[in-house]
């Protein structure tokens, strides 16, 4: 069975949307393996829990925007099966990694390296 691809942004904008509510309120502790793990999370608790607030809001954003244009697109987007199909389900998601590692990165230097 081939999922439209409309339905798989919609699909990914709720699992990141999810997610990152116990980022955004906190209340994910220090661990390797859930939350934003860069090198300066791990410097302090304070750090950690910045971080993952910014990033869970960041992801938060990210996966109502691929909601609605999940939703918006229905109809324009190209079939499963046509050759643009892989570009445009990837597209999003690679320019929003790219955006939220620039400006995680650009947080995390922001602070304190105690």
């Amino acid at each position: 069975m081939i999922v439209p691809i409309p339905y798989v942004h919609v699909g990914t904008g709720l699992l990141c949307a999810l997610l990152s509510v116990p980022l955004i309120l906190k209340k994910v502790p220090m661990n390797r393996a859930y939350g934003i793990r860069v090198r300066k999370a791990f410097v302090s608790q304070y750090n950690w829990y910045a971080i993952n607030a910014f990033g869970g809001k960041l992801f938060l954003g990210f996966g109502l925007l691929l909601i609605l244009s999940g939703y918006l697109s229905q109809g324009k987007a190209p079939p499963p099966t046509s050759m643009w199909a892989p570009l445009f389900l990837a597209a999003p998601l690679v320019i929003a990694f790219i955006i939220i590692a620039i400006a995680l990165t650009i947080f995390a230097r922001r602070l304190p390296d105690r």
